[in-house]
Order: structure tokens, then sequence, then C-alpha cells
């Protein structure tokens, strides 16, 4: 049996505790839903008007509206439509607007902020940013806004000026040392974990005034508040101070806009650095084109090149595989 065979079968048969996340959506959502994952349909069940596979979690979509996602990434798929849903799982919503001070664009926060978790290539980067209202005319002097809106090179300028401006700290995990822990926690779980750390390894680096201003962290919410903190109940060091969850929290916080951008600087940076090895820039994202990609490196350099470039649990790993001319 080849090695990446072996690896699919120890990802197939690993025992990882699995996690469910329900949304209750009305029609028009449901059909957008159906469109999204087009191209990841597979049979349906009894009463389902879709199912879909993609990343390794499983979507299955009722005629009632109610919405299932389950597998390791659950919760992290489900919160792309949580802003559409009536009712999320168990009855809880994740915080509102309401719940978040109309005043919050001028505090003094911590933002915390991760990227590379959709992407098949490449590292997960949390980092956290320690602004006070002061400087907050001078990061948009700077340029800092919505990373989405920024161009690669932009972002890249940015991040180096902010790194000297801005208190910070900066989480890389590599794609070898996330396939080890994502044997141990699911996604939302090592992704809580990664922010918790970083925020207190930013703590530590402040000074008593900063420390004294500080009014709160705000968090890219990736998960509802409940799950947030039961993701950290094995954790003896939990930040204990006031944090705010929020969706698309770079629009609401300059400090989560800052740590955005360093996160991807650092992410795209990566993929420069991971790809250099194979005379390649890797590919961020897991389209099919990605799993073209991974193929061809299977076929060049053998399985050794995904372990150290790519998240092996998704599923672009099998796909690449089926794509594969050495291993067929």
């Amino acid at each position: 049996m080849n090695k990446l065979a072996l690896i699919l079968i120890i990802y197939r048969n690993m025992v990882i505790t699995m996690t469910n996340a329900t949304l209750k959506v009305n029609q028009t959502t449901l059909k957008k839903m159906e469109a999204y994952y087009q191209n990841d349909l597979v049979s349906p069940v009894p009463y389902s008007q879709f199912r879909a596979k993609r990343n390794g979690v499983s979507i299955t979509a009722y005629q009632s509206g109610k919405v299932l996602f389950q597998g390791h990434q659950a919760e992290s798929e489900a919160s792309i439509w949580q802003q559409n849903a009536i009712q999320l799982a168990e009855g809880q919503t994740s915080q509102s607007l309401s719940s978040i001070p109309k005043n919050i664009t001028s505090y003094s926060l911590i933002g915390s902020d991760e990227v590379g978790n959709g992407s098949y290539f490449g590292p997960l980067t949390v980092c956290a940013v320690y602004l006070d209202s002061q400087r907050q005319a001078l990061v948009q002097e700077l340029g800092v806004k919505d990373s989405k809106k920024l161009s690669d090179k932009e972002i890249q300028q940015i991040a180096q000026n902010l790194k000297h401006t801005v208190p910070y700290h900066l989480t890389i995990v590599n794609p070898a040392k996330y396939n080890q822990l994502i044997k141990q926690y699911n996604a939302n779980a090592m992704k809580a974990k990664l922010h918790n750390f970083t925020i207190q390894q930013l703590i530590s680096k402040l000074d008593d005034v900063q420390m004294n201003n500080l009014q709160g962290v705000l968090i890219d919410q990736f998960t509802p508040e409940k799950n947030y903190f039961r993701h950290l109940q094995s954790d003896s060091n939990v930040y204990q101070g006031k944090i705010f969850f929020a969706k698309k929290a770079e629009s609401l916080h300059l400090a989560v806009a800052c740590a955005s951008i360093i996160a991807r600087d650092a992410f795209v940076t990566s993929l420069s650095r991971l790809g250099a090895k194979y005379g390649k820039i890797l590919p961020s994202g897991a389209s099919p084109k990605v799993d073209l990609f991974a193929a061809q490196l299977i076929d060049k350099y053998g399985l050794g090149a995904l372990e150290s470039t790519a998240k092996l649990h998704f599923a672009n790993t099998k796909k690449a595989y089926k794509l594969s001319k050495k291993y067929h």
C-alpha cells in the first residue's frame, strides 16, 4: 500500500469528535444554498431538498428549512449562513449587533482575526492587535480598511507599517503543525485556542497604561460565544476580560481590520515561502483548480509535498489523489 493511500485510510478512520450545527432558514436562502453547493451535491435523503459534501462537512438541507451540518468543520461551514438563519441549533443565536456597544468604534480594543482557515494550501494565521482610540486616525492614514478591499501588494505595505505602529502578536500554524493539531481538535476548537493564545501573548506585551485603557477584546466571530468558551474549558489560561463577538468585525473596529491585514500578509507570504521549494506560489482556496495543482505536486514530488504545504483533512486530498497519475 502506498504512503498516500495509508494516510487517507488513517484520516478516514481516526476517532475524532465530530461537530454538528443546525440552522433554520427560509426558502429563499435554501435555494441560494443549493446553488452555492451545486458542485458538491450528493444523493439526497428522504425529505431533503439537497445534500452536499464540502471540505469534509456533510450538509443536509430539508424541505422544512432545517439545515444540518455534520463534520469536523461543521460550525465553520454553518457560520457562512448564520446571518440568514431564523434560528440556530439549541435555540442559540450569534451575538447580534444590538449587543455590541453603539460607541465601540471609539473603544481602545484588542481586535483578533484569523486567515487561511478555508484554504487547502498554506498556514492558519491568527493575529491580535491592540489599538487605542488615539491611534485610530493614524492607522486610517496608513490605509487600514477591510482587507478584502485591498490587493496583496497593498496589504503587504500596510502590514509592514502597522508592525511598527501598533502592538500585535501573530501566530502562524504551518501545515505540518496544523495536521497534527486537527487530530486532537475540531477546526473551531483549534481556532478558539489559537485566538485565546494569541490574545494572551499580546496582553503580555502591553504596558500598564495600555492595560488600563483596554476596554475589551473584539473577535471576528467564527462560532457562537457559548461554543467559543466551551472549546476553552480545558485550558488553564483563558482570557477573563470582556470579549465581544461579531461577524464582519473588520467593519466595526479598526483593531480587527489591522489584525486581519497582518494575518493575511503572513498567509500570502507563506504561500510563496512554502511553494518556493517546488518553484511555485501555492494557490489559495479549495477550488477544483487547487485539486489539480495538488495532484501535480504529488506526481512530481510525492506525498511529502502535501504533508508540508496543505491541510490534509480537507476533501481536496482525496480529490487530488484521484487526479494524480502517480498512484493510478
